[in-house]
């Protein structure tokens, strides 16, 4: 044995807890999930053939969006059915379907058929004769409306328990809800010339002062004889050919003062003045020019053939003298009447300037007479423009008021059914097996969800964190629990019965697995204990110790339990003398050890029941004991009492090399197993590994295992099971 044992393993992750929604789980409780559904199954089926039955009838309408036109395209009917646009016919129409099944209708309804004084609607014996009810709420509950896909139809369906009924309500919800639609329409046009017939006479009375106003401010601007239009048009020509005028003239002076100018500076000098345009384009100016020219060269003549005193002489100068004075005064004419000309420029380009800003001042002034007066012309525009628009409306709202064409016609009326369409067996029977399925697969989960017992060997691997050394699976007819001495001792000696059982075939897998755990070390004390009672550690130690012994090394199976012990029971030896005895010193070892007819296996029992087991255990003649069953046998094997018990396994694993936990599967709870975990853990003892008990070899948790681990045990004789061991 080893003096010190190895640290306990922590575990490496969370357990799965139970998996619920795997199939494994829903193929366990298999029954539970059969039952569910045969209760519902058998309460669909009484509730199908005791439920009343009703009958459908269906009345197939055409809601056009809008009423066939009679009048002219361009009268317009006051209540419009659609816009035309997309979403606007899916808002008509959803508006439509919700009339259909509105309350209103629903009342016009029940008071045209009389429904609300039929004691029988909607059950037999709903009502007392004579008392009339409001049924709307039960019409409205057995009428659907359903519009048939890419069409203008619509079906009103009405389930009751009398077929005939049902067709009668159908076809006096389509009839009144026609009648309905034609007179909202009809109301609403009504409507429309009433309001309209006011609104002529209050806009009439309003166009009668928008004229008098424009009149009176006309009157008062002495606008009466003219349009601001043309009144404006004239002005504006005026201002044109004012401008115009003043141009040319301001040209005209430009020219004659350039002249002028001239002129001036030319003043009192003949020879310059001669070289002036008007002087030299004048023809006066040029004869008398010429008579000079000619009356001096004459002279000059003269002179030459006459002296100066010559009369001829005399008198040609006295010509010439006349002449020069003719010219002078000639061209101080011309100079005087273009000064004039430039002076009458000058005068009438201020007259044009002066007529000129009086127009622009007739212009600003009309411009601020307009701005009052347009707002005075719009208003009487506007008013005799809205006045002949509601006059017109006036008279097509008359005309479409003498129309009663309505956009809603029935198709098809309904008829009464022959069969009914509630309840429907086979539906309702379908739907049961779904639903019982849904329900027994929902109670097996959930029962799986609450059952925390351990279940498989992922669990208790990561659980406890230790390897699952082996399953066990039940041994005999009923495993663990109240049996016969000779049933419980056939099952604690099956494995050594019986050598190609898979209870023996999974105790030598469990032995290999032990072997392994410490091939240099080999482990020679070893503990089996459990979590808590009736989880099958005492027969896993007794089938154990056998498949050591079989494997030809020399074993003893001590009992432990000095509380409730059980291997004499199991061996069919004496108790009289045993562990008890060789601690409190009463007998020797060799005395309290008896051999048994399985070969190499000795076995120690309890012996007499001490008063005090926890403090026998915690005596230094124990550790001897065990110690000396070290040293005599190559496996020593400790049946322990349950951890949550007492504390006694937790003093034999601490001096031992190991302990073995049994966990029964579907039995043990996770807790326990946890708990037990920690209580060998604060005991400094060594948790070897785990083997799980009770398997139940059909159970879908452990096929896979059972099946392919442990099934070909049979195929090994006891020939083969010495030479492997």
């Amino acid at each position: 044995m080893a003096p010190v044992p190895d640290p306990m393993p922590t575990p490496s992750r969370s357990p799965d807890l139970g998996g619920p929604l795997s199939v494994r789980a829903i193929l366990k409780r298999w029954k539970l999930v059969a039952l569910t559904l045969l209760i519902v199954c058998a309460t669909v089926v009484v509730w199908t053939y005791r439920a009343p039955k009703y009958y459908s009838a269906t009345c197939t309408i055409i809601i056009d969006p809008s009423a066939p036109r009679v009048l002219n395209a361009s009268v317009s009917e006051v209540v419009e059915m659609g816009s035309g646009s997309y979403w606007s016919d899916i808002q008509f129409y959803q508006t439509q379907y919700k009339i259909i099944g509105s309350k209103e209708i629903a009342q016009k309804v029940a008071e045209r058929l009389g429904l609300g004084a039929d004691p029988d609607y909607p059950n037999p014996h709903a009502g007392t004769r004579g008392v009339v009810r409001d049924v709307s709420g039960a019409i409205m509950a057995n009428t659907s409306i359903k519009p048939v896909k890419d069409s203008r139809l619509a079906l009103i369906t009405v389930e009751d328990r009398n077929s005939e009924r049902a067709a009668q309500i159908a076809n006096a919800i389509a009839n009144v809800y026609i009648e309905t639609n034609l007179e909202n329409k009809l109301a609403g046009t009504a409507a429309a010339s009433t309001f309209l017939g006011d609104q002529v006479v209050s806009v009439g009375d309003k166009l009668k002062q928008a004229e008098m106003a424009v009149y009176e401010y006309r009157k008062r601007h002495q606008l009466l004889d003219t349009t601001f239009d043309a009144r404006q048009s004239l002005i504006s020509q005026n201002v044109q050919l004012f401008t115009q005028k003043l141009a040319e003239l301001r040209l005209k002076k430009l020219e004659l003062e350039s002249s002028h100018k001239l002129i001036l500076a030319a003043r009192d000098k003949v020879d310059e003045e001669e070289t002036l345009p008007e002087v030299r384009d004048n023809p006066v100016v040029q004869q008398l020019r010429v008579s000079y020219v000619d009356l001096t060269k004459t002279m000059a003549e003269l002179e030459t053939s006459y002296g100066e005193k010559h009369p001829k002489i005399e008198s040609l100068r006295n010509k010439i003298a006349k002449v020069r004075q003719e010219y002078v005064s000639e061209i101080n004419k011309l100079l005087k009447a273009n000064d004039n000309r430039y002076l009458t420029l000058e005068e009438n380009e201020r007259a044009l300037n002066k007529m000129l800003n009086s127009e622009r001042r007739d212009a600003i002034e009309l411009s601020k007479l307009e701005v009052e007066y347009r707002p005075l012309v719009r208003e009487s525009d506007d008013t005799l423009n809205l006045y002949k628009l509601i006059t017109q409306r006036q008279k097509e709202t008359g005309l479409t008021g003498l129309v009663r064409a309505n956009n809603v016609r029935i198709l098809d009326p309904a008829v009464p059914s022959g069969s009914p369409v509630r309840p429907r067996p086979v539906t309702n029977m379908a739907m049961a097996i779904f639903v019982g399925l849904l329900l027994g697969i929902g109670a097996a989960v959930g029962a799986e969800a609450l059952d925390t017992t351990i279940k498989s060997q992922e669990e208790v691997e990561a659980l406890l964190g230790v390897p699952v050394l082996g399953m066990l699976p039940i041994l005999g007819d009923k495993g663990v629990g109240k049996t016969s001495a000779d049933e419980q001792r056939k099952r604690d000696l099956m494995v050594f019965h019986d050598l190609r059982s898979a209870a023996a075939e999974a105790c030598r897998s469990i032995r290999t697995n032990l072997m392994f755990l410490s091939p240099e070390r080999p482990l020679k004390a070893i503990v089996v204990t459990s979590p808590g009672p009736e989880e099958g550690k005492t027969t896993t130690a007794i089938n154990l110790a056998i498949t050591m012994a079989q494997a030809g090394g020399r074993v003893l199976l001590i009992d432990t339990d000095l509380r409730r012990p059980r291997i004499h029971r199991a061996f069919g030896v004496k108790n009289d003398v045993g562990l008890s005895s060789a601690v409190i010193g009463e007998k020797s070892l060799d005395e309290a050890i008896l051999s048994t007819t399985v070969p190499n296996l000795d076995v120690c029992p309890c012996g007499p029941i001490p008063p005090n087991p926890a403090e026998l255990l915690h005596t230094r003649r124990f550790e001897e004991i065990i110690a000396e069953c070290g040293r005599r046998y190559d496996r020593v094997i400790f049946d322990s009492p349950p951890t949550s018990a007492v504390t006694d396994p937790l003093v034999v694993g601490h001096l031992a090399d190991g302990v073995v936990l049994v966990v029964r599967a579907a039995h043990t709870s996770r807790e326990a197993a946890s708990f037990a975990r920690r209580q060998l853990e604060d005991a400094k003892a060594r948790l070897l590994g785990c083997i799980v008990n009770q398997v139940n070899p059909t159970d879908a948790y452990y096929k896979y295992y059972y099946y392919r681990g442990y099934q070909y045990g049979g195929y090994y004789g006891p020939r083969e099971e010495g030479a492997k061991a």
